[in-house]
């Protein structure tokens, strides 16, 4: 059975190790809807994350290695317990905003939007993590990133 999400993430950001960690999760589906309506669904397999503790105390930072446009980070209050947690995604790079996390022992599960100056080309994002296969700590270098 594979570990729990929400304690594993809980769990690596209450530490003090300043590594990150790659997280593979087995499944990634990514839903993206307009005016309500499904756009496009798509499954991957073998999706990632990278996710560490800010020099802020209390928040914690996931980027998102595997998605369909680019790869971006967000930042997110620390869960105070290692069960269903919810909160909002901060310092989005634009065009995106309205970020939500929800975290539970199945799933990570990301929501946001992709602003449009005209509000009839917004796009709705869903991305939902499934099944840790695989967690590795990396070296931090000095600039922030990994090897």
């Amino acid at each position: 059975m594979p570990p729990s999400i929400s304690s594993t993430i809980t769990n690596f950001l209450h530490q003090s190790s300043p590594a990150p960690l790659q997280v593979t999760f087995a499944t990634l589906e990514i839903c993206s809807y307009q005016n309500e309506q499904l756009l496009h669904r798509v499954q991957r397999q073998q999706s990632r994350i990278l996710l560490q503790q800010t020099p802020q105390k209390g928040m914690g930072e996931i980027t998102l290695l595997d998605n369909l446009v680019f790869s971006f980070s967000f930042r997110f209050r620390l869960p105070s317990a290692p069960t269903l947690h919810e909160v909002d995604m901060r310092s989005l790079p634009r065009p995106l905003d309205q970020g939500r996390l929800y975290l539970d022992d199945e799933k990570l599960q990301l929501s946001f939007r992709i602003d449009a100056p005209d509000p009839s080309l917004r796009v709705q994002v869903t991305q939902v993590y499934r099944g840790i296969l695989h967690l590795e700590h990396l070296q931090p270098t000095l600039c922030g990133q990994q090897r």
